[in-house]
């Protein structure tokens, strides 16, 4: 590590640099706020993985089956009811589907660290607080790591240098 004062180097145990006196605790300070959205976005991106299927495909699922059990047991009643029960629970099975792609696309992005991840991150964790219990945690972690302006900055870092690595491979 060096210091940002004057650029001599100081190690990590240093609290202000001996060459020119300058406190150092801002760099260190710094240097945690960088890794810690890089220690914390892949899990984050797993979790979204993990929320698609729990929260989104299992329920689309669930919803189309009842649709078709719904549909068999009215087939000999009113044909409106025999359309309208069913048609109500394909409906959220669309509605559980959109969830499952957002939440998917969600964590494939992160995991990826294409830049439009974060947004989206942020945007679906909004959305996840009201979805307990664990929508509403989903979405705390995502807020509580991706949030502040200088996990944009090492979020924007990161997803630079993964594109640049990808660019190059190509």
């Amino acid at each position: 590590m060096y210091c940002n004062s004057c650029g001599a180097p100081v190690s990590a145990e240093q609290g202000v640099c001996q060459r020119c006196g300058s406190s150092i605790i801002g760099a260190r300070a710094a240097v945690a706020a960088r890794t810690r959205v890089a220690g914390h976005v892949q899990l984050i991106a797993i979790f979204w993985f993990v929320i698609a299927v729990i929260s989104g495909l299992i329920p689309m699922i669930v919803m189309l089956t009842l649709s078709g059990v719904i549909g068999g047991i009215l087939r000999h009643e009113d044909p409106v009811a025999r359309i309208l029960a069913p048609g109500l629970f394909v409906f959220m099975a669309l509605l559980f589907a959109l969830h499952t792609i957002a939440s998917f696309i969600t964590g494939w992005g992160l995991y990826t660290l294409r830049p439009w991840g974060r947004t989206l991150a942020l945007v679906l964790a909004f959305l996840a607080l009201i979805h307990p219990p664990f929508g509403t945690a989903l979405g705390i972690y995502t807020l509580v790591v991706l949030l502040p302006t200088a996990a944009g900055d090492e979020y924007r870092r990161m997803s630079a240098e993964a594109q640049g690595s990808a660019a190059a491979r190509a």
